[in-house]
C-alpha cells in the first residue's frame, strides 16, 4: 500500500501541474486507484479499519487518502466514513481524516460540505466549494482538530497558487 500510495503522489502531482488535462496520467492514476480499492476492499473484509494499529501511521494515512480520491462507489465510500469515524473515535486515526472524507461523501451525494476541505479554481484563484452553514465552518473545524477555514485556505494557495 506505501509503494502504491508513493506512485500515487507522483502522478497525482504531476497530473495536477497539467490542470487535469493529461489524458494518459489520468488513465493511470485510475489504475493504480482500482488496484488500491481492491486491496481496501479485502483489508476491509477480513480486518476492518486500517488504522494505526493494524498498518501503521504511514499506512493508515495512505488508506485515507486513497478512498478520499478514490472514484469508488458511493455505497464504498460511505461505509469507509463510517469505519474511519469508529477508528477516530478509538483513536487509530486522526480525527481531522473524518472531515476530508466527510465533505467528499455529501459533495458526491449532491450536498454542500460541512468542513470546507475541498477548493476548487475560479477565476485563477482557489476557493471552497459550497460549504453547508459557511458562517460556523470554523468551530465544526476545530472540533476535528482543523485549523480555521482562512488559513487552510492560505496553505493550500501557497502550495497550489504559487505567486
Amino acid at each position: 500500500m506505501l509503494r502504491l500510495d508513493r506512485i500515487d503522489s507522483t502522478l497525482r502531482s504531476a497530473w495536477v501541474a497539467t490542470e487535469f488535462k493529461d489524458r494518459d496520467l489520468e488513465r493511470k492514476l485510475q489504475a493504480l486507484t482500482d488496484a488500491g480499492i481492491e486491496w481496501l476492499r479485502e483489508t476491509i473484509k477480513a480486518h476492518g479499519w486500517p488504522g494505526h494499529r493494524l498498518v501503521g501511521r504511514s499506512g493508515a494515512a495512505a488508506a485515507w487518502r486513497l478512498i478520499q480520491h478514490a472514484e469508488c462507489s458511493l455505497a464504498f465510500q460511505k461505509r469507509c466514513l463510517k469505519l474511519l469515524r469508529d477508528a477516530a473515535a478509538r483513536g487509530d486515526v486522526p480525527l481531522q481524516q473524518v472531515a476530508y472524507l466527510t465533505d467528499v461523501v455529501r459533495m458526491r451525494e449532491g450536498k454542500k460540505q460541512l468542513y470546507g476541505t475541498k477548493f476548487r479554481k475560479v477565476k485563477g484563484e482557489l476557493v471552497p466549494y459550497p460549504i453547508e452553514k459557511e458562517a460556523s465552518v470554523d468551530s465544526r473545524r476545530k472540533e476535528l482538530n482543523l485549523p480555521s477555514l482562512a488559513a487552510y485556505a492560505r496553505k493550500l494557495r501557497r502550495a497550489f497558487q504559487p505567486s
